[in-house]
């Protein structure tokens, strides 16, 4: 695990209150019981950890297919925003 998914790990687990180990590239934020101001929280969170903008629907409990995003697909898309800011700076 690198540095950036270390990082995101952390993240998460602080905002949700959980421990970093249950926090595997396949989990879902679905599997957390995650709600949708746990959502905003997470993604307000990340985006204070990595200077980046993502998108504030990235996570929904109430749509089927986002509620499935992996804990992978929002590392991947954490690197794609962080890539995008440094490359407009």
């Amino acid at each position: 695990m690198h540095d950036l998914e270390t990082r995101a790990q952390t993240v998460v687990a602080n905002t949700l209150k959980l421990t970093r180990w249950t926090i595997r590239p396949d989990s879902t934020m679905a599997s957390f019981k995650a709600d949708s101001l746990d959502a905003v929280g997470v993604i307000m969170a990340l985006e204070r950890e990595f200077g980046c903008s993502l998108p504030d629907d990235v996570f929904s409990p109430f749509d089927e297919q986002k509620s499935q995003l992996t804990f992978q697909e929002l590392v991947e898309l954490i690197e794609r925003s962080a890539n995008a800011q440094q490359a407009g700076s």
